[in-house]
């Protein structure tokens, strides 16, 4: 059943875009061209662990049809391919030279991507003990549009993504999604909407169990960017050129190549020399500038990296001491179904924890 089918309305962003439950949306922010010095700053602070001048701080994709896209195990896939990874992350601690051509992202934000990635590449993988999971919520402020006769109402939507993931990722997964009933108004308002008898509320969300994190029926046999599992990851390349063009070929170009990166970045499942490759791939990505000092959902600092495309920017914020992606957000570029240029369409916030069992919360 489509998301908007659920509670009679009609969603400003497709079904995929909706799905892909981090699709993180965003405040409208000029560029710092301050220049570099405090982005390296604060990323090589990060790095030596000290304190500089500034503090430091989910989804589905195309699924292919035909023999191609035959389905297997997703324990076996997991087990066949941990070698590469194994082989991939020790590999890949190397610092790379990477050069660029006019046709990439600004020179700071090269800069900030390439200083994240040194980072990322020296961070170290969570170690997770039999028994342990891994703890992923994605806090989340999303856009719902609906109408009544000739009037349309807006309003950001708060919601809580959970997903624990197990020491051996082929094991149970477990999903729990929920509003919080908190709603912030765009066109509207919530009494004028319920007198014109707009249904506002979603019906609940089913709890999501599933061997290897299959949530989804007929998920890709190798993962995607969105499920970016061990096989996936051992079979990207890791010259960040190439890297950057295998993204381009899957997302299509543009904006969505942020998209896509951000997907992989936020699962939690991509091990720190992917994540260092994948970042120095989107120093490639043309029009990416930086927001230095950008502030995500939850009042945590990190650099943000963006670029603006048809009627939207489209932003992701990176944690410079790990290299991960700790926010996303979203802006409205025009006017669109009553909703003003200008107006933030979404925003998110990424955090993770390793805790005991499955369904429980992490510790302060």
């Amino acid at each position: 059943m489509r998301e908007g089918d659920r509670a009679g309305m009609r969603q400003v962003w497709t079904e995929d875009e909706l799905d892909r439950a981090l699709a993180g949306l965003y405040m409208d922010i000029e560029t710092d061209q301050r220049g570099l010095a405090g982005v390296r700053e604060n990323l090589v602070a990060a790095a030596e662990g000290r304190t500089g001048p500034r503090p430091g701080t989910l989804g589905t994709g195309a699924v292919g049809t035909g023999e191609g896209a035959r389905r297997r195990s997703p324990v076996r896939r997991w087990l066949a391919a941990a070698a590469a990874v194994a082989v991939l992350a020790a590999g890949g601690v190397v610092a790379q030279t990477v050069l660029f051509s006019a046709d990439t992202a600004t020179a700071q934000a090269q800069e900030a991507l390439t200083s994240a990635a040194d980072v990322a590449a020296r961070a170290a993988d969570p170690v997770l003990a039999a028994g342990q999971y891994r703890y992923l919520a994605t806090h989340a402020w999303w856009m719902k549009t609906t109408g009544a006769e000739s009037r349309s109402f807006s309003f950001l939507n708060e919601n809580l993504v959970e997903t624990w993931i197990p020491a051996d990722p082929g094991g149970e997964w477990l999903q729990r999604r929920r509003e919080t009933g908190n709603r912030k108004w765009v066109e509207g308002t919530e009494a004028e909407a319920r007198a014109a008898g707009v249904v506002i509320e979603e019906l609940p969300w089913p709890e999501r169990r599933a061997e290897g994190g299959e949530f989804v029926q007929g998920a890709p046999e190798h993962g995607n960017w969105q499920f970016p599992g061990p096989e996936f990851v051992a079979g990207l390349p890791t010259d960040p050129a190439r890297l950057y063009e295998r993204l381009r070929t899957d997302s299509g170009g543009g904006k969505q190549v942020l998209v896509y990166a951000a997907d992989a970045l936020r699962t939690g499942l991509m091990p720190a020399a992917a994540r260092a490759n994948l970042l120095r791939a989107l120093a490639h990505l043309p029009g990416l500038d930086v927001t230095d000092g950008a502030v995500d959902l939850d009042g945590n600092k990190g650099v943000a990296l963006g670029i603006s495309e048809g009627e939207e920017r489209q932003e992701i914020i990176l944690d410079p001491g790990t290299g991960e992606v700790i926010g996303e957000r979203k802006v409205s570029d025009s006017m669109f179904a009553g909703v003003p240029k200008g107006t933030v369409t979404g925003y998110s916030s990424v955090t993770t924890a390793v805790v005991d069992r499955i369904g429980a919360p992490p510790t302060r």
